[in-house]
């Protein structure tokens, strides 16, 4: 496959399209007919790691003919009853409004002057109905600008338009220009391009759980290159985490977690920038700096964890990385069917909750402190079994899909799978995700895109007053 335009991430005013919704807008947009085509787009907001961030949250399709019709002043315009029924929806819910139209091209876009002159004429009065930010975008398949009108009476660029696909694809007006790579990255660069390693040294990434998983995944992203890791975790080290903690010793137990991964990735790349949070990741430090990510890698098993990294992926727009081991054991010591999972997490598509990976009782036993989580249970928790090579194997499986993801090396944007390996069979199948009709967290009749208006936000806002 011919290598794509890569873009390293912009600082400014971004937009994220969860895939799906990127998925019907360019059906929409760029057909056989070569004509020009509309939409708007409805979007929450949130801060985000460079800059404020637009969460697209709900497409609507303006038809042709009826919603889309010829403009007094320009070649096409949105119709008054199709604009007005938008606004009031971007006022009702709280959402930014943002008019959409493609041009011709391919790698580099701009308004026209026409375009820029409607929006001087309209704005100002659309953003006085809906209080709201609006603006316009105006798309090729390769390229986007946009127009952003601020409640604060200011006017700013998009800078970029994200979509967290198969391959997390970063649009702009006109191609990054090239920079040469540092040559410490040059074997690398040579697979990823110089673009496509520049890209990871601006990447801000979480890992969840620093365990024998999160271990591996946190030396790796350090080695890669990675620009900023956000280690979350609010466990010790025990005598028996020691084999399968990336350069462990004997005195770091009863360490901080966090602390020995933080050590661990200075010393695999000092130019590294770290935030360690050894809490919970319900706490609302963690969900603070999860929220301010790019990329996500899910390494705890608990239930909680896994409940609030996907609220995250939805609500926020992050594509994640849910890396895990199974190894069942029967109570005569008998080993079942081993199996490392990989799972993408993509906003919009099929969450957890959706493919029944939370369960309800134990989510509700785990957000109790530990005595009384402990108490809840029947059965006491038993260790489950763990062992490096396993781990290596489901952490280098969710790197290697997360590094061709950022330099938009694969060939398939839609390939949403997941890797399931049974290692004593030696068998490796995907597995695609499903999705529930009005799933409150991946849908957008929950919480999809909603970021600062969403349930953990709330959630925040509500833990800080108390």
């Amino acid at each position: 496959m011919a290598r794509r335009p890569v873009n390293p991430p912009a600082d400014g005013w971004s937009l994220t399209l969860p895939p799906r919704l990127w998925n019907d807008l360019s059906r929409h947009l760029f057909r056989a007919d070569g004509d020009e085509h509309g939409a708007v787009i409805l979007a929450g907001q949130a801060d985000g790691p460079r800059g404020q961030r637009l969460l697209a949250r709900e497409l609507l399709i303006a038809r042709d003919g009826e919603d889309y019709v010829p403009g007094e002043t320009g070649y096409r315009a949105l119709s008054p009853t199709f604009v007005r029924d938008a606004i009031v929806r971007a006022r009702d819910e709280q959402l930014a409004y943002l008019a959409v139209h493609c041009h011709f091209g391919l790698d580099n876009v701009q308004f026209s002057r026409v375009d820029l002159a409607s929006h001087e004429r309209g704005y100002p009065t659309l953003q006085q109905i809906s209080d709201q930010i609006v603006g316009g975008l105006v798309l090729t398949p390769h390229a986007v600008a946009g127009d952003l009108w601020l409640s604060d009476g200011t006017r700013a660029p998009l800078a970029e338009t994200v979509i967290p696909a198969g391959n997390l694809r970063r649009l702009r007006p006109n191609p990054a220009r090239p920079t040469a790579s540092d040559p410490l990255w040059d074997r690398q660069a040579r697979l990823l391009g110089d673009r496509g390693q520049e890209t990871l040294t601006h990447l801000r990434v979480a890992v969840v759980g620093l365990g024998g998983v999160g271990s591996v995944l946190v030396e790796e992203l350090a080695r890669l290159g990675a620009g900023e890791l956000v280690l979350i975790d609010s466990e010790t080290v025990d005598a028996t985490n020691l084999p399968r903690l990336i350069a462990a010793e004997r005195g770091d137990v009863d360490k901080p977690k966090t602390e020995l991964a933080a050590r661990n990735a200075m010393r695999a790349n000092p130019q590294i920038r770290l935030v360690t949070v050894p809490r919970r990741v319900e706490h609302p430090e963690a969900l603070r700096e999860l929220v301010q990510c790019d990329w996500i890698f899910l390494a705890a098993d608990s239930h909680a964890a896994r409940h609030w990294v996907n609220a995250a992926v939805h609500e926020y727009l992050i594509p994640a990385t849910q890396v895990g081991v199974k190894i069942p054991v029967t109570g005569d010591g008998e080993i079942g069917q081993i199996h490392t999972a990989t799972r993408l997490i993509a906003p919009g598509v099929g969450c957890l909750w959706c493919n029944q990976l939370i369960d309800r009782t134990e989510l509700a036993i785990e957000m109790h402190p530990d005595a009384e989580r402990e108490q809840a249970r029947y059965i006491p928790g038993i260790p489950a079994p763990s062992v490096m090579p396993l781990n290596t194997l489901a952490a280098s499986e969710a790197l290697t899909h997360f590094l061709l993801a950022s330099a938009s090396l694969h060939e398939d944007d839609d390939d949403l799978g997941s890797v399931i390996h049974r290692p004593r069979i030696r068998e490796r199948h995907l597995q695609d995700a499903r999705q529930d009709s009005g799933c409150r967290w991946c849908t957008p009749t929950g919480n999809l895109g909603r970021g600062a208006n969403g349930e953990l936000a709330i959630r925040h806002a509500t833990n800080m007053r108390s």
